[in-house]
């Protein structure tokens, strides 16, 4: 386990470590004792960090939004070609921790704050993944009834689906290309091989 200098534990390693129970035993088995054990730290390191929970909470939802979001988008954004550009949120999203993220969307339905920051990723996916699809779709009414749609179908997916079948998710979003593709100019309409 990497531990800063003097061997204190970083913010970050709590936040994973966070994501990592999310993922196994969902919000309910997310608290301070779990955590601090799974890092084997005491909870005064915890209050050092954090301050107690809420700071805890804010942060780590901070944490996730600049994780699973914002590099995703800064990733995508570095191709220039706009089916390449597709391709790389295809992979970068299919890579994504949808195990601790069927947590957090169940979290934020009696939380307020991960409400509210589930309801922001939400949007800023979207609004990436239509930027990302209008590159590609010229009819923009198009472009942002498929963003819909490819939101939709990851937040499903995470609701209904084993959310660590990423081979059933990649086959998805495979279709979900397809789907995007169908929409473009003849010129656009490239093979393209599965993401994997």
């Amino acid at each position: 386990m990497a531990r800063r200098a003097g061997g204190q534990i970083a913010a970050e390693q709590y936040y994973e470590a966070a994501m990592s129970i999310l993922a196994r035993d969902g919000a309910a088995g997310l608290k301070i004792g779990p955590l601090c054990r799974s890092l084997g730290v005491t909870s005064g390191s915890f209050y050092h960090h954090f301050g107690g929970w809420a700071g805890f909470v804010r942060g780590l939802l901070q944490h996730w939004e600049a994780e699973q979001t914002d590099r995703v988008v800064e990733l995508a954004r570095a191709r220039v070609d706009p089916v390449e550009r597709m391709t790389v949120v295809e992979r970068l999203t299919v890579e994504l921790r949808h195990d601790a993220e069927a947590a957090i969307r169940a979290w934020a339905q009696i939380d307020g704050e991960v409400g509210r920051a589930q309801a922001r990723v939400d949007l800023q996916r979207r609004i990436a993944l239509e930027r990302v699809v209008a590159d590609v779709v010229a009819d923009r009414a198009d472009a942002h009834r498929l963003a819909v749609f490819g939101i939709s179908l990851m937040a499903g997916f995470q609701q209904t689906c084993d959310p660590r079948d990423r081979d059933l998710l990649r086959d998805l979003f495979d279709d979900f290309r397809r789907l995007i593709l169908s929409h473009a100019p003849e010129s656009m309409r490239v093979v393209t091989p599965p993401i994997g």
